[in-house]
């Protein structure tokens, strides 16, 4: 097999997968590497084809839909490879350039006459030898054939352009009398089934010889197919059997764990397809068997379609059951009440049971079964029956919390159904049946991304927290601890919601765009670009950047790991020396997947060189702080050691930190204020962060008790008071986890200091590790509280400062004044 020049010869197994794991890899990093050159004879192929296409649009005035489409796919393969041919030319005729500048240096008034726009031969700047001149001669040769052919292929390009356009408008033009197209309404349709009511009456006798009369060994068939249900209806009850108290045993240990969407979703798809296991196995079965045994007189289409429906009402069943209303033991994951769930699940099988009698009538009228009135007239009673169940589902969400004020939604989209159902019964069968289907598959397209979207968040939670054994053995694996974040994970995040939404949007697009105009346009514009000034962006070499991008952060996280805890190891390096060599390599490897996800979006680093140079002249011109705060935010975003909901103080600011922007954070004070802090300050200047590899802080409570005291009884009452907090940690193994040592003086047990000899107390000072030092002034409150109490309680004397008050002399004072009567004193009052 070959790709482009690179042939595999055959191979043994292992060798050919390990070889397509390569060459999958490098088409990774390289999606336009895959693509095969374009052959010399493939641009006059496609000239032809052009000039055959444009003949037969010149004649296409009768032509059909499908015709127009099949015209369609063949221009945008002429398109394809008139684009091919331009963008694998134009490097060749770069280089060519490149080539003859340096045989054929230009002098400046050649390069004044060339700027100035005049035709003027390219003349040498002295005299060449004939070795080079014919070296020139064929360069200029091989130029000038490129040119043509980049010219050739630019006007393919707008003749293509041009027959897209003219049979768009046409398809666009059919479609629009297909849809204003009148046919019978619904009074004539009822009026034409009256007068023709035989046929209903002999409609099941036409049905029992269309299944009968084509087989002569029907009772053999019959016989064969009832055995395949019941063979397939037996395994399905030991499956039902064995299944279900594997899924208990399954689910037991887990009960306790929260409702997490994905692994309830897991068990909510085992529990469906172990409670529908019979029925399940026993249809296909029978299916099976009348799909593949041959008959005689052929396959009755009736027979198979019948099956085949059955099949996936039951099938879409357990799905609905498992999205909606899990089969017992499973529990209900969405946020979804019983008064909403259990009636949507019973009205969503209602709907698949509606659309798959639509699709077998359908089937009936083409076998011949129904004639056109027969027909019409099944196709307006399910169209009422489907409209009305689809009203009842969505005025069955405003039991929903967040759906009560919303009838407004709620009834515009049930007028416009409606509107459909009157269409229809007008006569413009076809308008109102693209208004019902659309907004049926809408909504029915919202509600399963909306369940998509939610699975995929639990399951990137699940990694950041580390959930599941799955997703612990890939932590591990990546060498993350406990608090960490997975590298890359928002990337990935948003790759998956970008993917997820426009997979969305391109299949509402196409519910609504019947002939694939706004589709096919859409993909043209994702995967060919559009220009904006004079940079052409493609949507899809976008998608892969930020796919390479958000693959290689997880690697480069794996492999740090690797080195920090295996590789590095064992040699002889110092710890230091070891760490720094890893956060090296992590800001190389970052680097070179930012370098490598650029030139996959097709960003040209010419373009980044102009860019640097422009912001040198603006940093000189006084943008030197803003481009600080901007290097800045980047180191944080890299380095975070500033998250959000950290509780730092940067100079007198202490609060919390609420976002991290690339030129500002923003923290809010413990006053509920918020101040806006430049990046340089947080990584130039002194930084406290009390919660960066931990919540665990310590906190000094100083005390004085009156001379004369038990200095010992003291230090019992304080470790006593400090114990009996819940808030302190006693054990040395959770300290440890802090990343404390048995002799780290910082970070010990409860204990007290006796720390100075005061003017009028002895000093002392209770010092205890707390859980969560967010808490530090409460439990600071609630120490001070019970150290009051124990004093109290044990006859412990705290101080107030004293002073000695020396008078020189007796003190004036009024017989009588401030003497109470019958005092003896109140005479002459004297301090000394």
């Amino acid at each position: 097999m070959a790709i482009g020049r690179v042939s595999i010869p055959v191979l043994s197994p292992r060798l050919r997968s390990k070889a397509w794991s390569v060459l999958l890899l490098l088409a990774l990093l390289n999606p336009a590497w895959a693509d095969e050159e374009l052959k010399p004879e493939a641009l006059p192929q496609a000239q032809a084809t052009l000039e055959r296409l444009q003949r037969e649009i010149a004649t296409a005035d009768t032509a059909t839909a499908w015709q127009l489409k099949a015209l369609r796919k063949e221009i945008s393969a002429v398109r394809s490879s008139a684009l091919d041919c331009v963008q694998q030319t134009e490097p060749k005729v770069a280089l060519l350039d490149s080539q003859l500048a340096v045989l054929q240096p230009q002098t400046p008034r050649d390069v004044q006459t060339k700027t100035a726009g005049k035709a003027s031969a390219v003349q040498p700047a002295a005299p060449v030898s004939p070795v080079i001149a014919r070296q020139l001669e064929s360069l200029q040769s091989q130029k000038a054939s490129l040119e043509g052919r980049i010219a050739d292929c630019k006007l393919m390009l707008l003749s293509t352009n041009d027959l897209d356009s003219r049979v768009g408008d046409y398809l666009r033009s059919l479609e629009a009398r297909h849809l204003l197209t009148r046919g019978a309404t619904l009074p004539e349709v009822l009026r034409a089934n009256l007068d023709e009511r035989q046929r209903w009456l002999d409609l099941f006798d036409r049905g029992a010889l269309a299944v009968t009369g084509r087989e002569p060994g029907f009772p053999v068939h019959l016989a064969g197919a009832a055995t395949a249900g019941v063979l397939g209806c037996i395994l399905g009850f030991i499956v039902f059997r064995v299944g279900g108290r594997g899924l208990r045993a399954r689910i037991a240990p887990v009960e306790g764990e929260g409702k997490q969407v994905s692994q309830g979703l897991v068990h909510a798809f085992m529990a469906s397809v172990v409670r529908y296991a019979p029925v399940l196995l026993a249809m296909g079965g029978i299916t099976a068997y009348v799909a593949l045994i041959p008959r005689t007189g052929g396959d009755p289409p009736i027979v198979v379609s019948i099956f085949y429906s059955l099949l996936a009402y039951f099938a879409m069943a357990a799905v609905i059951r498992a999205l909606l209303n899990p089969c017992p033991p499973a529990t209900a994951y969405l946020p979804l009440p019983a008064s909403v769930a259990i009636p949507l699940s019973r009205r969503s099988r209602v709907l698949v049971s509606i659309a798959l009698l639509r699709w077998l009538v359908q089937e009936l009228n083409a076998g011949g079964l129904l004639d056109e009135s027969m027909y019409a007239l099944a196709r307006h009673i399910i169209g009422w029956v489907f409209v009305l169940n689809v009203i009842w589902v969505c005025w069955l969400l405003r039991r929903l919390e967040g759906w009560r004020d919303r009838w407004a939604v709620l009834l515009l989209i049930s007028l416009a159904l409606s509107a459909g159902l009157i269409a229809a019964s007008i006569g413009y069968i076809n308008l109102g049946s693209l208004i019902i289907s659309g907004i049926a598959f809408s909504l029915a397209l919202l509600g399963f991304v909306l369940v998509l979207n939610r699975f995929f968040s639990d399951v990137f939670d699940g990694l950041d927290a580390g959930r599941y054994g799955w997703q612990k053995a890939v932590r591990r694996t990546m060498g993350l601890k406990d608090e960490e974040y997975v590298p890359g994970l928002g990337w990935l995040r948003l790759i998956v919601n970008l993917g997820l939404w426009i997979g969305a949007a391109l299949l509402l697009l196409r519910i609504w765009d019947p002939d694939e105009q706004m589709t096919s346009n859409l993909l043209r514009g994702f995967t060919e670009g559009f220009q904006v000034g004079g940079l052409t962006i493609v949507p899809t070499h976008l998608l892969w950047a930020i796919l390479v991008f958000a693959i290689s952060l997880p690697l480069t996280g794996w492999l740090k790991g690797r080195l920090n805890t295996k590789w590095l190891v064992k040699t002889r390096m110092e710890a230091s020396a070891r760490e720094a060599l890893v956060t090296t390599f992590g800001y190389v490897a970052v680097a070179i997947a930012a370098l490598v996800a650029l030139s996959l979006a097709g960003i040209s680093f010419g373009n980044l060189a102009i860019i640097a140079g422009a912001l040198s002249v603006g940093i000189g011109f006084g943008l030197q702080n803003i481009v600080n705060n901007f290097v800045s935010g980047i180191i944080m975003l890299v380095e975070r050691p500033v998250r959000n909901g950290d509780w730092i103080v940067v100079g007198d600011t202490e609060g919390y930190v609420q976002r991290i922007s690339i030129r500002t954070t923003t923290i809010q004070t413990l006053d509920r204020a918020d101040v806006i802090v430049p990046n340089s300050d947080l990584i130039s200047g002194k930084v406290t962060n009390w919660t960066l590899g931990d919540t665990c802080g310590r906190i000094k409570i100083p005390i004085g008790v009156a001379y004369g005291s038990d200095v010992e009884t003291v230090i019992q009452v304080l470790l006593e008071v400090a114990n009996n907090n819940a808030e302190v940690i006693k054990d040395m193994s959770v300290i440890k986890k802090a990343g404390a040592t048995e002799g780290d003086p910082g970070l010990s047990y409860p204990s007290v200091l006796f720390v100075d000899f005061g003017d009028s107390s002895l000093d002392f000072e209770l010092r205890v590790i707390i859980r969560d030092i967010n808490l530090r002034r409460y439990v600071t409150s609630d120490l001070n509280r019970a150290i009051n109490a124990a004093f109290i309680e044990k006859g412990i004397e705290i101080p107030f400062p004293q002073r000695d008050v020396n008078v020189r002399g007796p003190l004036p004072v009024e017989p009588g004044a401030g003497a109470l009567p019958g005092d003896p004193g109140g005479e002459s009052v004297q301090k000394s």
